[in-house]
C-alpha cells in the first residue's frame, strides 16, 4: 500500500499553484470574511509579492537560494517562507479527501515522528500544561486542535450515532453529546470502556466491555443494528485497535467518519487495516490539516467511508 515518496511541489508547477490560490483566497476573503484579512491571508498576500518581484524566469526557489547567499539574515526568513508555501499548496493541490498511500508518499517532508510541521515541542503542551483542558468542570483528555476540530465535523457532518470505543472517565462522551445538543442534532452517544464510566447523561450510554472481544462490545451486535446514520466512531481505546477497526467496518456506510485517536503509534494497525479496503477510506485533509499538517491527534486518521468506487459522497445539509 505504502508508496514510493514523492518530490514536493516546486517550479512551474508552483507559480501555478499559487496564482490560482491567490483567486481564490480572495474570493473567500471577499464572500466569507467581510473583506477582512486573517493573519495566514496577510502571510500568504506579504510572501507572494516578495515572490513574484523575482525574475519570473526563474524558479522561486533558485531566486531565493541567491537572496539567501547575499542577504543571510533577510533570505534565511524568506527560505523558511518559501517552504512553508510549497508545503501548503502541495497539500491544497492534492484536494480534501485523499488516500491514505497518498499521505505516506509526502510523509517525509514532515516530521519524521509525527508526519506534522511540528513536533514535540507543540504536541507536549497541546492538551493543557500543568491542567488538562476541561468541559463541565471534568478532565477533557483532547488536544487544543480536535477541542475545535471535532466540533466543526460534528456541525458538518451531523451524525446521528457517536461511537466511543474508550470511556476513560466519560468526560468525551458527554462533551460529544452536548455539542450534538447545541447544534440541534437528535443523536446519542454510545461510550463504552473496560471500566464502566459511572457519569450520567440523557445523551449518553455508558457500557462496560473489552476491545479484546470486538462482537460483544456494546452488549453485543444488536445494540447498535438500528442505531441510525450517519455514524462518528472514534477509536481511543488502544487495544486490539485493528481487529476493532475491521469489526466496525462491517457497520459503517458511506458517509460514516471513522477517526483514530494517537494514531502515531496505531500507525502499523492502521497501514494493515486499510491495506485491505484500499477503496474504502479517505482522509479528510479539512481536518486533518485545519491548523497545518496533522495538527491533531488523529494523524492521518480523520476518515471518511467512501462510496464502492472510492468517492464521497455529499454531505448532509
Amino acid at each position: 500500500m505504502t508508496q514510493p515518496p514523492v518530490p514536493l511541489i516546486a517550479g512551474n508547477a508552483l507559480k501555478a499553484s499559487a496564482m490560482t490560490f491567490a483567486v481564490w483566497l480572495r474570493a473567500k476573503i471577499e464572500t466569507e470574511q467581510a473583506g477582512i484579512f486573517n493573519i495566514f491571508d496577510k502571510w500568504f498576500a506579504r510572501v507572494l509579492t516578495r515572490l513574484t518581484e523575482f525574475d519570473p524566469g526563474r524558479p522561486w526557489e533558485a531566486s531565493v537560494r541567491e537572496a539567501a547567499a547575499l542577504a543571510p539574515d533577510h533570505g534565511r526568513a524568506l527560505e523558511w517562507d518559501l517552504l512553508r508555501l510549497r508545503l501548503f499548496l502541495d497539500r491544497w493541490d492534492q484536494g480534501r479527501y485523499v488516500t491514505f498511500a497518498q499521505r505516506e508518499a509526502s510523509r517525509r517532508h514532515y516530521h519524521p515522528d509525527y508526519g506534522s510541521e511540528f513536533g514535540s515541542e507543540v504536541f507536549l503542551t497541546c492538551q493543557g500544561a500543568p491542567v488538562l483542558l476541561s468541559w463541565r468542570g471534568l478532565p477533557l483528555m483532547k488536544t487544543v486542535f480536535d477541542f475545535a476540530l471535532y466540533p466543526m465535523l460534528i456541525n458538518e457532518r451531523k451524525p446521528r450515532t457517536v461511537v466511543e470505543l474508550g470511556s476513560g472517565l466519560g468526560s468525551s462522551a458527554v462533551w460529544f453529546a452536548d455539542h450534538l445538543a447545541m447544534l440541534g442534532i437528535v443523536g446519542h452517544v454510545h461510550s463504552v470502556d473496560l471500566v464502566k464510566a459511572e457519569l450520567a447523561h440523557p445523551g449518553v450510554t455508558f457500557y462496560q466491555g473489552d476491545c479484546h472481544a470486538p462482537a460483544a462490545l456494546f452488549g453485543g451486535a444488536a445494540t447498535l443494528a438500528e442505531a441510525p446514520h450517519p455514524w462518528l466512531v472514534v477509536e481511543d481505546a488502544h487495544v486490539n485497535v485493528e481487529a476493532v477497526l475491521h469489526h466496525f467496518h462491517q457497520a459503517l456506510k458511506p458517509g460514516d467518519y471513522l477517526v483514530v485517536e494517537d494514531s502515531d503509534v496505531k500507525r502499523d494497525d492502521l497501514r494493515r487495516f486499510l491495506s485491505a479496503y484500499p477503496d474504502g477510506y479517505r482522509v479528510d485533509t479539512r481536518y486533518t490539516d485545519y491548523f497545518g499538517r496533522n495538527a491533531t491527534c488523529a494523524n492521518d486518521s480523520i476518515l471518511v467511508r467512501t462510496d464502492s468506487d472510492g468517492t464521497v459522497p455529499d454531505m448532509v445539509p
